[in-house]
């Protein structure tokens, strides 16, 4: 398999995605610093300045009554007094558009388009150019929508600055659900829908994966010790290989679910260059940890390439993911040691395989090996290895077997760590 070079390009985007999600993190922890709805606004509409880069910004907050979009801009340095500055209703202007719409959308010449509202302009003399525009969304509810106004570091927005603003907003939308609810006095309905919204976030990095093609099957399944954890996986298709990723952030509830969604889109911005070798995307994913983003302690990482044509698999395995290889009859689990990331281990030694049809690689992560039963006795590798070995069909019949196996052993007892499995199958030579 021939590795494609990486370009100076490249690793330029790659650095830019990198330093976005870093920063992502940050501002996480700065806009769930206070639940004053007035100070929140403020933090809010400046970190769209800073992280965007443009000459200004807005934030209008959806007035469920009226069904219009408020601007409001706080009182005083304590800004516990909102004072309104305008109203827009659904479909006025690019916010209003977008509000009625429920899209994030950006206009590069918004005196060319017709949506936008040039009323704004004329009565503050603000001249505006080029604006991104996305909705404020928590659980399907329109909270408002936010506005990035006039890049001062190019020409115009683009696709990438949708996709960094996107997150943005949603770290934005769930602050200020909190805050309104903090400003209403229901504290335990906003813990519970914070819950909701992290739920949702680590719902979407454990996605149903059921591949069933001639050659191959694949699937994945997972099980969380409580409503959110800090596993993650996922697959992504290019070329002629498809990169197989399996994460544990060994944090459990909401703290493991959002660095679980950081390291997984930092994994994924990754796995977008179909060149980039297994050892090269740990490498990245270790400086991520190291340097930029403190919180996070530690990270299991499986990240593989299998390659179609081939029937190959490379991979790198850090941490405590048992990866098993089924060939006639026999699972032999493929130990290569190493520390979790950052533990901190820079030499990622790659394995490969050339499979034979028939063969199965399923990965495990700790938690099903962990599982004990009422007599405290525990599941263990050994017990998983020989259930495979007698284990037959589709990769999806046999994460099926495997969970439904490690149930009855179990009897019922309580799910105590995260639990993930992927399986490979291969079906033809």
């Amino acid at each position: 398999m021939e590795t494609e070079l990486v370009t100076p390009e490249k690793l330029d985007y790659l650095e830019r995605q990198l330093h976005n999600l870093s920063k992502l993190v940050e501002i996480n922890s700065i806009i769930n610093s206070t639940l004053d709805i007035g100070k929140l606004l403020y933090i809010i509409m400046e970190i769209i300045k800073e992280i965007m880069e443009t000459e200004a910004s807005t934030l209008l907050l959806y007035e469920e009554e009226t069904h219009d979009l408020v601007f409001k801009v706080a009182l005083g340095e304590a800004g516990k007094e909102l004072q309104e500055k305008y109203r827009v209703k659904i479909g006025q202007g690019i916010a209003g558009w977008v509000a009625e719409h429920r899209k994030v959308v950006y206009i590069n010449d918004v005196y060319s388009d017709p949506r936008f509202d040039p009323n704004f302009d004329k009565k503050t003399g603000f001249v505006t150019k080029s604006i991104l525009c996305a909705p404020l969304l928590f659980k399907g509810k329109l909270l408002g929508v936010i506005q990035a106004i006039n890049p001062t570091n190019k020409s115009g927005f683009d696709d990438d600055d949708v996709v960094l603003f996107n997150a943005f907003a949603n770290q934005a939308a769930l602050a200020v659900q909190n805050a309104i609810f903090f400003q209403n006095a229901i504290e335990e309905e906003r813990i519970k829908n914070e819950l909701a919204a992290a739920h949702s976030i680590h719902h979407s990095l454990l996605p149903k994966i059921r591949v069933e093609e001639k050659e191959y099957s694949l699937s994945a399944r997972s099980v969380s010790a409580r409503e959110v954890g800090g596993e993650f996986y996922d697959i992504y298709f290019f070329d002629n290989r498809l990169a197989i990723t399996l994460g544990d952030i060994h944090t459990k509830g909401i703290p493991g679910a959002l660095q679980a969604s950081i390291i997984n889109g930092a994994v994924k911005s990754l796995a977008t260059i179909g060149g980039l070798t297994p050892e090269f995307v740990h490498s990245r994913i270790n400086a991520l940890i190291k340097n930029r983003i403190g919180a996070i302690r530690q990270v299991s990482l499986f990240y593989g390439l299998f390659t179609l044509n081939e029937k190959s698999i490379s991979f790198v395995n850090s941490g405590i993911a048992y990866p098993i290889l089924v060939r006639d009859g026999v699972a032999r689990y493929i130990k290569i040691g190493g520390k979790s990331l950052d533990g901190s281990k820079r030499d990622f030694k790659k394995v490969k395989i050339n499979f034979k049809k028939g063969d199965a690689l399923v990965i495990v992560t700790d938690g099903l090996v962990a599982r004990k039963n009422r007599n405290g006795i525990q599941l263990g590798l050994k017990r998983v290895m020989d259930f495979l070995s007698k284990t037959t069909g589709t990769a999806t019949t046999i994460v099926d077997a495997l969970f439904s196996f490690a149930d009855e052993f179990t009897e019922g007892v309580e799910v105590k760590e995260d639990i993930s499995v992927i399986a490979l199958k291969i079906h033809s030579d």
